[in-house]
């Protein structure tokens, strides 16, 4: 029996096909909805909260193929299967372009889905493990949330959970707009320092001397405009954590005051002799080669090396395209929302435009796009030219420039896989193979000759 419950969409308009399932399920303890049209299923899911859509492809009205592209508009994270009948090779190969996690022949061998299904609650057991925001000591504030389910940002996440509790200093390398800030965020909220402050400063935005009184702090008379004591931004982080963006930018003087406070935990206010006891947790982020910096003197190395504990690199969006669907899926509900506006979907042409991008501003950038793109739209779908004209173009250029052999490598895979099964539930008769598969038993031959299974 399988101890994790997981909530199941099924959707066939057969009622037989339904029944068995959904009985199979029930046995196994897991949670399942059934819908008998397309126009149901849509219904349930826009109403209810599922792990994975189970779906056929061939059905009246509205096609599995439709249901999962508007799964994947509305929740790109959902895991849809599709289920296909034999020689059905171009319903598969398309729904795997759009997003779909497996096909499955139809009949149904049990003994086929279910291990599948196992194989889903293992990865989302995984995802939910590894994310330090689904356990965090205080809820993050809103829009600071780190999103991605790619491998490079899960284990962004799983280091998070192990570095998040301890004390260590912690540098968080990546370009601008990659998130640096939020998983500083995510480290505080999900640490024990979660109550106290999280003060934030952007070394870049200050002049020395003003850098110098902000981080510090002042007392009264310490410099002309000095009217009145004021605690800097290190004091009023006393107990939490003070992160540091663009550390790079600071210059070597205000870097060795920094180091003091590191070592000795302890700092002085600009002109006071009292030294002030501090316990801080210190994160800081650059976008910059602090190593180059230390060969140019413009870094001091000891305190790199006390900043460098543990580093954390946030990987550029261009690196990570199969997150955008996510993330502007994300952005779209929340600028909708904020705009007063029903919730807006991504059309498909336009989503493969916005993952077809270099977003050299990373995030950020796709953040502001989907905005733009939300006050330009009808209010319900967000379309091609919505985008901002720069990003239309860029991917219009890719696309007439750069080589396309994923569609064939896929097809092959695919057709590859789709061969095989077929083998497995003809019980290895290449002759029934063919028949089922359509193609002449000489085709089948050498096409298992190239697969390895003669």
């Amino acid at each position: 029996m399988m101890e994790q419950k997981a909530r199941i969409l099924l959707v066939d308009d057969e009622e037989n096909c339904l029944r068995a399932l959904k009985d199979v399920f029930e046995l196994e303890e897991i949670d399942c909805i059934t819908a008998n049209s397309g126009l149901k299923a849509l219904d349930l899911f826009n109403h209810n909260d599922f792990d994975i859509v189970i779906t056929d492809v061939r059905m009246p009205g509205i096609t599995g193929i439709d249901i999962l592209r508007q799964v994947k508009r509305l929740r790109p994270e959902t895991f849809v299967i599709i289920l296909t009948g034999h020689g059905s090779i171009h319903d598969a190969v398309a729904s795997i372009k759009l997003g779909a996690y497996q096909y499955i022949l139809k009949p149904v061998i049990m003994d086929d889905l279910l291990p599948l299904i196992k194989e889903i609650l293992t990865r989302i057991e995984q995802e939910s493990s590894a994310s330090p925001l689904l356990n965090l000591k205080e809820p993050l504030p809103s829009g600071k949330t780190i999103l991605g389910q790619s491998v490079r940002l899960q284990n962004v996440a799983k280091l998070i959970s192990k570095i998040a509790n301890t004390d260590l200093p912690v540098i968080i390398l990546g370009e601008s707009g990659t998130g640096k800030e939020l998983a500083a965020t995510a480290i505080h909220h999900s640490s024990d320092r979660a109550v106290k402050p999280f003060v934030a400063i952007n070394c870049a935005a200050f002049p020395d001397t003003l850098l110098e009184s902000e981080l510090f702090g002042y007392e009264k008379g310490a410099f002309t405009d000095a009217r009145n004591s004021k605690a800097g931004r290190i004091e009023e982080a006393d107990g939490g954590t003070l992160f540091l963006d663009e550390i790079g930018d600071m210059k070597p003087a205000m870097q060795a005051k920094m180091l003091r406070v590191l070592e000795e935990h302890e700092f002085q206010r600009l002109g006071s002799n009292k030294s002030r006891r501090v316990d801080i947790r210190l994160i800081s982020a650059t976008n910059r080669d602090l190593r180059q910096a230390i060969q140019e003197k413009a870094f001091r190395a000891d305190l790199y090396y006390r900043l460098n504990a543990v580093s954390i690199a946030m990987p550029p969006l261009r690196e990570i395209p199969e997150d955008i669907p996510l993330l502007a899926s994300h952005f779209a509900r929340e600028f909708a929302a904020r705009f007063n506006r029903p919730p807006v979907q991504v059309e498909q042409e336009a989503m493969a435009c916005l993952q077809s991008y270099t977003w050299p501003g990373n995030v950020r950038e796709l953040a502001n796009a989907i905005r733009r793109a939300v006050a330009l739209s009808d209010g319900k779908t967000i379309r091609l030219f919505d985008l901002p004209p720069h990003i239309n173009q860029e991917s219009v250029v890719a696309e007439k420039t750069a080589p396309d052999n994923s569609k064939s490598n896929l097809l092959e895979d695919i057709e590859r896989e789709h061969i095989l099964k077929v083998l497995d539930l003809s019980g290895g008769n290449k002759s029934e193979a063919a028949q089922i598969l359509g193609i002449h038993r000489d085709t089948l031959l050498r096409k298992l000759k190239k697969y390895g299974r003669e």
